[in-house]
């Protein structure tokens, strides 16, 4: 790839220099977050990044390098590199939930802690005896941009139902939180460790089907 070739297809992403191997990384880790806006590449390939993903036995490769933020992967269960640069420590194989947190937490004005993934799935809600047909517009295993004819108020509780494209539907209680260009924004509440998790598989699932 021509530089002029990577410049074009890097334009909107934030750049990552992996000081990793393959198998550092859980699979498809890499590919699911470029779809999220993370271009981690091999740090020879990527002169200029605003980010570092280092192995903790090749720190010493980044010492003479300019300073960036680093996220260490490593074997160990007690990490200690006492290396100022480290943002956070991911244990590998790495995952896209952790890695993901981290990138938002040094690069982001306004960080997510979980990934939201642009969507259109049609869903349900009811508040007492109101009920809404909408839109979700985006959504994460934490909560949701709606849209719709009629929207429910802020603060609102809802039963809410969210149908995905493979025939499953998410069903979770959801407090209406914030307003958005005519859209309003749902945070799912009382969610068990168990349905959470099945959030975050339904959410990982839309986001390999862009």
């Amino acid at each position: 790839m021509t530089g002029t070739d990577r410049d074009g297809a890097l334009l909107g992403k934030r750049r990552i220099a992996s000081h990793a191997v393959e198998r550092d990384y859980a699979p498809f880790a890499r590919s699911l977050l470029w779809k999220l806006g993370y271009a981690v590449l091999p740090a020879e390939e990527l002169p200029d990044p605003e980010l570092r993903i280092v192995r903790e036995d090749r720190l010493a490769e980044v010492a003479e390098l300019p300073p960036l933020p680093i996220v260490l992967l490593t074997d160990r269960r007690e990490p200690g590199s006492g290396d100022a640069r480290v943002v956070g420590t991911v244990r590998c194989p790495a995952g896209v939930p952790p890695l993901y947190a981290l990138f938002q937490a040094a690069l982001e004005a306004e960080p997510r802690a979980v990934p939201r993934v642009p969507v259109s799935l049609p869903a349900r809600a009811s508040s007492g005896a109101s009920a809404f047909e909408l839109e979700v517009r985006s959504i994460s295993e934490a909560g949701c941009l709606l849209a719709g004819p009629k929207l429910p108020a802020l603060d609102k509780t809802l039963d809410l139902a969210v149908e995905f494209p493979w025939g499953e539907t998410l069903r979770v209680a959801a407090v209406v939180s914030y307003e958005q260009g005519g859209r309003v924004g749902a945070v799912f509440q009382g969610m068990t460790l168990a349905s959470r998790a099945r959030a975050g598989k339904l959410v990982e699932r839309l986001l390999e089907r862009l």
